[in-house]
């Protein structure tokens, strides 16, 4: 089977580390797979250039870029391959992947209306162009059931074969028992891209409730992004700072959680949200809002009770893990088990297999 991921750019984000992954363990298992990038710089290039996975160019400029030469070169390139995966929209590579001979295979990561501002008729075209061309894909797949719920209601899709698959990561193997620092302060922890749709704010409101009854701790925030700047006022507005380290964009994650007590992760509308799963496999438990979408379809299987309504309530929890510091590795195992059985990357390529062979099949 030949089979090419398509995606914008290896850009740092979920997406992109989720499809480099998806690639690398499907070429494992005796896949002939490539990448297609409308652009090769990204943090994520020379990963992927060290997997020795072929990578293709889309010669797409832009998300508008309507160039026919470009089209007709893409279309055949397109037809090289039995399934043409594609993870985000472009109306070209779309119209595209559609008229080549490939089964054309589309999975939306996510779906929240009015997250960013737009250009309101650049917003309208986009829409219009991506209702009529995702009803016209061989297959459609969401991460979640909070995604396909939305995607549904949005575009549509009565007509279209669909299902859930869940992202999965690369398990690495550790010990199943996890050795909790007792300090006297609670280590909290945040490893997340700077947006406003994480709603870090209200983990900034939480925290500061939860000083305030005089209670120890001490606020651990990993990851970079376009309001970064603003959080860091945030923190210092709030008189934060003194209890809040702020560490900006690192590779190397695993030191970080091995600080941390509990993870929170106060995002709404999440499309999946791997750092429930990375929080897991560290042991660790993690604290998500009711609105978070797939992310608490994760957590809420496992433990529901980190499942909270509001900053007060989320300040409850972590006052909890303050008094109970000493049990949190009680529950490490399962919570890496569940990691391991559930959200493993392994799962989630045989997982895609299988819709693949359907695809060819018909």
């Amino acid at each position: 089977m030949k089979l090419l991921h398509c995606l914008n750019s290896p850009h740092i984000g979920g997406i992109e580390r989720l499809v480099i992954e998806l690639a690398i363990e499907q070429k494992k298992q005796g896949v002939n797979v490539s990448i297609m990038l409308d652009k090769s710089d990204g943090q994520f290039f020379d990963y992927l250039k060290r997997q020795n996975i072929p990578v293709l160019y889309s010669g797409i400029k832009g998300g508008f870029d309507f160039n026919f030469s470009t089209y007709k070169k893409l279309k055949n390139r397109f037809n090289d391959f039995e399934i043409i995966h594609l993870h985000s929209f472009s109306p070209m590579r779309n119209i595209a992947a559609k008229f080549s001979k490939a089964k054309v295979v589309y999975t939306i990561h996510g779906l929240s209306k009015n997250v960013r501002e737009e250009n309101f008729l650049k917003y309208n075209i986009r829409e219009f162009f991506k209702r009529f061309l995702l009803n016209k894909v061989d297959y459609f797949v969401a991460n979640s059931n909070s995604t396909l719920k939305k995607s549904k209601k949005h575009y549509g899709l009565s007509h279209v074969k669909q299902s859930v698959i869940y992202n999965g990561i690369p398990i690495k193997e550790k010990n199943s028992k996890v050795n909790i620092n007792l300090s006297d302060e609670l280590i909290i922890g945040l490893v997340t891209r700077f947006t406003p749709r994480k709603r870090i704010d209200r983990l900034l409101v939480a925290f500061n409730l939860f000083l305030k009854k005089g209670l120890k701790g001490r606020l651990i925030m990993v990851g970079d992004g376009i309001n970064f700047k603003e959080i860091q006022g945030n923190v210092k507005d709030m008189n934060l700072d003194t209890f809040t380290d702020m560490i900006g964009y690192i590779t190397d994650v695993d030191q970080f959680y091995e600080k941390f007590h509990v993870v929170v992760q106060p995002s709404d509308n999440e499309g999946f949200g791997l750092v429930a799963v990375e929080s897991y496999l560290h042991g660790l438990p993690i604290i998500v809002f009711e609105d978070s979408g797939g992310l608490k379809e994760v957590v809420e299987l496992l433990e529901p009770e980190h499942v909270v309504k509001s900053e007060e309530e989320l300040a409850q929890r972590l006052e909890f893990y303050y008094l109970n510091r000493q049990n949190i590795e009680k529950n490490s195992k399962n919570r890496i088990n569940y990691a391991k059985l559930n959200y493993n990357v392994n799962r989630m390529a045989v997982d895609y297999q299988k819709v693949y062979d359907t695809m060819i099949k018909l």
